[in-house]
């Protein structure tokens, strides 16, 4: 097997393995959000947390269809350089944008104050606090991934 395909199919399940990850953790934030504005009767949600999903959603598919492909079609398309590399690059956009809109987002929110703070107020506003870093550390490592 040669080494370059089997680092480029590594690097597209790791990207799919972090996509979850991105995923699950904007999922959690909904969740708790959607617990805070259920004690004021409102609703809403976060654009990072949006964003996270759908571009981990996008991520998975692609880079599943891109592996399944490979596997079991010879010569396709989606194997050739001059499909692959504007595809990747623009989940490379996609992902610095979950990145900095999550980090622009929580600054925005919660105004440089500590997340210990919210501890005793709001746990869930703490559990969000909490996963913003997280959030956008995973988004960078993955942008990283595709460049």
């Amino acid at each position: 097997m040669n080494i370059l395909w089997l680092y480029r199919v590594f690097t597209l399940v790791l990207a799919c393995i972090i996509s979850l990850v991105v995923i699950a953790l904007c999922a959690h934030t909904s969740t708790n959000l959607d617990k805070i504005l259920a004690a004021f009767d409102l609703t809403g949600s976060f654009p990072y947390t949006s964003l996270g999903i759908a571009v981990g959603a996008i991520t998975i598919v692609s880079n599943a269809l891109l592996i399944f492909l490979d596997f079991f079609f010879e010569n396709i398309f989606t194997s050739y350089i001059i499909f692959e590399i504007p595809w990747t690059s623009i989940l490379w956009i996609l992902w610095i944008s979950v990145g900095a809109t999550t980090l622009s987002e929580g600054s925005t929110i919660f105004k440089g104050h500590s997340c210990s703070e919210f501890d005793v107020v709001l746990p869930s506003a703490k559990n969000i606090c909490d996963d913003i870093h997280p959030i956008a550390i995973v988004a960078f490592v993955n942008a990283l991934l595709r460049k």
